[in-house]
C-alpha cells in the first residue's frame, strides 16, 4: 500500500494496490493472457518505438484535449475498453468503473459479456455509452441489445470479431464470468456487420481488426469505424502488436471511418503516439482495471486524470494546441527502442 493520497497516485501506484487488495482471479485474469504472453508483452513495449520532437518556441500552454466521435463531444480521446470481467473484483465493480468513467465525462464501450444489462450501464454512466456484441451469443439476444442500446440513446453499437477462438490466460480457456459456462466460438463473417447494420440506425463498430485486408471487408460490409485490437494479446501468442498494425489499417480505411486503438496503453504519452499515427482515440482496459480494483470509481477517475495530465504536458512540449492536429511531425523513430 501506499501513504500518497489518491490526486497523488500514478498507474505503477494503482496497479501495485491493485494487486494487493484485489482476489487472486481477478489479478491472475487481468495479468494473463493466451500462451507465452508474447503479445502481451509486446503491445506496450511497441510504443517505446517512437520518441518525441520536443519545441519550446510556441504560444501553446493549455492544449484542447477533446475529440469529437460518432457525433459527441469527448473531454478526452481515452475510452473505457469493453471488458466482461471487471465483476472479477466484486459484485459492485461493474458499476464502479461506469461511475468512474462517468465522473471523467469519458466514453464507455460496455461488452455483452458483462453482467450489468444496457439499463444497469445507462443508470450508473450518462456519459456516451456504445454496446459492444459477442456473436457466439446469438443473433436474437444481440438484436435484443443492439436495439435497447439504440433506445437508451447509446452513441453506437458494435460487434467484438475477433474471438473465432475464445481467449486464453495461459493455457487455458477460462469459463465465462458472466454465466460460469466454456467460452464459445464463433465464425467472423462480414455479413454480421451488413446485419447489424440493418437493424440499427445508429453507427456499427467492428474490433478486433489487425490487418488491411480486414479492413476493407469490414468498411466495405458497412462499418462506420474500426478498433485495431489484438485483444489484450489474449488471442494469438506472437501476434503483431496493435500499435504495429495501426498505420496500415488507417491506410487501409484511406480516412473513410474513424480508426481507434486498443491494446497496449499505459499512459497519455502511449495515446498521443497512437493518435499521432492515424488513431482518433484509444481504448484502455487493463489500466481502467487496475483503478477499479484499487480504489472503485474513485481509482477509475484517477486513471482518466492521469492520461489527461500526460496528453497535455506532451501537447505542450511539442508545441500543438489541440490534440486533434497531432501528426507523425511531433514523433522521431527510436532505433534503441525497437520491440524486442
Amino acid at each position: 500500500m501506499t501513504d500518497k493520497p489518491l490526486e497523488q497516485l500514478g498507474l505503477r501506484d494503482l496497479r501495485g494496490i491493485m494487486r494487493q487488495k484485489a482476489p487472486a482471479e481477478a489479478w491472475k485474469h487481468f495479468n494473463g493472457a493466451a500462451e507465452t504472453k508474447s503479445t502481451f508483452h509486446r503491445n506496450p513495449r511497441a510504443f517505446h518505438q517512437y520518441l518525441f520532437r520536443q519545441k519550446i518556441f510556441h504560444d501553446v500552454s493549455d492544449p484542447d484535449i477533446s475529440v469529437e466521435l460518432f457525433g459527441r463531444t469527448l473531454p478526452i480521446p481515452a475510452i473505457t475498453a469493453p471488458v466482461g470481467s471487471f465483476s472479477l473484483f466484486g459484485k459492485d465493480a461493474e458499476r464502479e468503473v461506469a461511475e468512474g468513467t462517468d465522473r471523467a465525462g469519458a466514453m464507455m464501450l460496455v461488452s455483452q459479456a458483462a453482467h450489468f444489462n444496457l439499463h444497469d450501464w445507462r443508470a450508473a454512466d450518462k456519459s456516451p455509452l456504445v454496446f459492444m456484441a459477442y456473436m457466439n451469443r446469438g443473433k436474437p439476444e444481440v438484436e435484443e441489445y443492439a436495439k435497447s442500446a439504440e433506445d437508451l440513446g447509446f452513441a453506437a453499437v458494435g460487434i467484438t470479431m475477433d474471438t473465432v477462438k475464445p481467449v486464453k490466460i495461459g493455457d487455458e480457456v477460462p469459463l465465462s464470468t458472466k454465466d460460469g459456462k466454456p467460452r464459445k466460438r464463433h465464425k467472423s463473417t462480414p455479413k454480421d456487420i451488413e446485419w447489424m447494420k440493418q437493424i440499427v440506425k445508429l453507427p456499427v463498430v467492428v474490433k478486433g481488426i489487425m490487418g488491411a485486408d480486414d479492413a476493407r471487408v469490414a468498411v466495405n460490409s458497412g462499418a462506420d469505424a474500426l478498433v485495431v485490437s489484438n485483444h489484450g494479446g489474449r488471442i494469438l501468442d506472437f501476434n503483431r502488436s496493435a500499435l504495429e498494425a495501426l498505420p496500415e489499417v488507417v491506410d487501409a480505411v484511406g480516412g473513410q471511418v474513424p480508426v481507434l486503438l486498443d491494446s497496449g496503453i499505459r499512459s497519455g504519452g502511449d495515446i498521443v503516439k497512437a493518435l499521432a499515427l492515424g488513431a482518433k482515440a484509444v481504448l484502455t482496459g487493463r489500466p481502467i482495471a487496475w483503478g477499479v480494483g484499487a480504489f472503485g470509481a474513485s481509482g477509475v477517475e484517477r486513471v482518466f486524470h492521469i492520461f489527461a495530465e500526460e496528453i497535455q504536458r506532451v501537447l505542450v512540449m511539442t508545441g500543438v494546441g489541440r490534440v486533434r492536429d497531432v501528426t507523425q511531425d511531433i514523433l522521431i523513430r527510436d532505433e534503441w527502442g525497437k520491440v524486442r
